[in-house]
């Protein structure tokens, strides 16, 4: 090891605690509140105090506490303020703070509305602060990987920082699509055709973007297949082993697993043939988008349900009894979803305008 690289370890050391602390909150945070979801549909009794709301509150307490650390460093350590990863401290104390506004708003809104439904004002705030503060974590990770040479923890924390701002990023754009936002007073329910479009054309083209930002800021093969692991391992912890009617659901997930895989393979390939090092981008974006329905099973199905469904009947009941129509959606969704990936592919480098500064 050199003195410039010693010396550069030596000053990320407590960036890279701060992050790390935001990433365990962060996590716990997400994960949390899946779980809290699929307890809400299992009709679980509603209270304050549950197992996921402690999980939770316990990882947006964690958050704040990564803030206030990367709050302490900008501060005292004016050096650390010209280092590209200081962005991402700010970010932490950003997303803590839109926490901090969402938990009393969101008691607030209960005492004013009664029960709400996923999509509220408070539940997208916390939703955004969260992903703002993991935002801040992947960021941090990423600019230190760049600067700091064979850092076997850096990449193994960066996957799975990726892997959870791949769960986030589902969640957020599930607030639009999925049928669970009517409440005691305000129904935020989208129309079943509107969302089952908005399903096809932003789900798979988003996730080629955290596909194509994690590849870019790991470059190497492995590594986005990692981060893509570590997402669904999240979601079937949170979302399937949490319910037991859908338990034999499991097998699926081996699918996404696999395009992943193959995703990452083709796009991380130093491809001999011009046409494929041309086209391996758009053909990676077909692989994952293919598969955008597995990675977001079970939750996304209910969007799908509801347009077969009547108003009385709540897509998530039938899901134990459904597996055949689950799987006549699930091929369905393959046409579109590539055309969608591959746009997202192509429209990645422009929108992220990716560098390791």
């Amino acid at each position: 090891m050199t003195v410039s690289e010693s010396l550069q370890k030596k000053e990320i050391k407590f960036p890279a605690i701060t992050f790390f602390v935001s990433l365990i909150g962060t996590t716990l945070s997400m994960w949390g509140a899946s779980w809290d979801i699929t307890a809400h549909l299992l009709r679980t009794p509603e209270t304050f105090f549950t197992p996921s709301h402690g999980v939770l509150y316990l990882g947006v307490g964690i958050s704040i506490i990564s803030a206030i650390l990367g709050l302490v460093l900008f501060i005292r350590k004016k050096e650390l303020r010209k280092k590209s990863f200081v962005f991402g401290l700010k970010l932490l104390v950003i997303g803590a703070v839109m926490q901090l506004v969402a938990g009393p708003g969101d008691f607030m809104w209960h005492e004013a509305f009664g029960i709400d439904g996923l999509l509220s004002p408070t539940h997208i705030t916390l939703a955004l602060g969260i992903m703002v503060s993991l935002s801040g974590s992947v960021i941090g990770f990423s600019r230190m990987n760049f600067h700091v040479s064979e850092n076997k923890f850096l990449k193994i924390i960066l996957a799975v920082s990726f892997g959870t701002l791949w769960f986030s990023v589902m969640w957020l754009i599930f607030f639009f699509v999925l049928p669970i936002s009517e409440g005691d007073t305000h129904d935020f329910n989208p129309d079943p055709m509107v969302a089952l479009i908005l399903s096809f054309i932003f789900i798979p083209f988003v996730y080629s973007l955290v596909f194509w930002t994690s590849s870019k800021a790991q470059n190497r093969f492995g590594s986005t297949s990692a981060a893509a692991l570590s997402f669904i391992v999240m979601n079937i912890t949170s979302n399937i082993f949490t319910s037991e009617g859908i338990m034999f659901y499991l097998p699926l997930f081996a699918a996404p697993m696999i395009s992943a895989i193959a995703a990452d393979y083709v796009f991380n390939k130093k491809w001999e043939s011009k046409i494929m090092q041309r086209h391996s981008g758009k053909i990676a974006g077909a692989i994952l988008g293919s598969m955008f329905f597995a990675f977001s099973f079970p939750m996304l199905s209910m969007t799908f349900l509801e347009v077969y469904l009547h108003n009385d009947i709540f897509p998530y009941d039938v899901l134990p009894t459904s597996s055949d129509v689950v799987f006549k959606n699930w091929m369905m969704t393959i046409p579109g979803g590539i055309i969608s990936g591959i746009v997202g592919m192509i429209l990645a480098p422009k929108i992220l305008r990716f560098n390791s500064d």
